[in-house]
């Protein structure tokens, strides 16, 4: 059995609608496509700030996949107060850890909406997956 780790998703711009994020580490919003056939075992959210002020209090990120039961799962994301210059040392970062079961294949994509809560200002949110195949 092997393992990899790749990036789903990531966000720069504040979200205060659902909206679709950006495909992998690029710059266009569209579905994330898994390397090989096996089972997502592990999602990490990392939120953090990305300018001279940041602020997100809370988000959430729906993963939707058609073959999965439920075929969208949510995932709560932790936010952090506002962020200056001074405070912007890495300290900010949020990471959020789930343990997930799901079956995967490169004919499967899967998509993503976001929504960043409480008036969001630059934060970066990556989505980072964990296989097994």
């Amino acid at each position: 059995m092997g393992v990899y780790i790749d990036q789903l998703f990531n966000e720069t711009t504040a979200r205060t609608a659902e909206t679709q994020m950006l495909s992998g580490t690029g710059t266009t919003a569209g579905k994330y496509y898994p390397l090989f056939k096996g089972k997502l075992v592990k999602v990490t959210i990392y939120n953090t700030p990305q300018a001279a002020t940041s602020l997100c209090q809370a988000a959430h990120v729906k993963l939707i996949q058609q073959d999965w039961d439920p075929n969208t799962i949510i995932f709560p994301v932790g936010g952090y107060g506002l962020q200056t210059v001074a405070g912007h040392g890495g300290d900010g970062e949020e990471r959020s850890d789930y343990v997930v079961d799901l079956v995967v294949a490169p004919d499967k994509p899967i998509d993503s909406l976001l929504i960043e809560f409480d008036s969001p200002v630059t934060p970066r949110i990556r989505v980072v997956g964990t296989f097994t195949m």
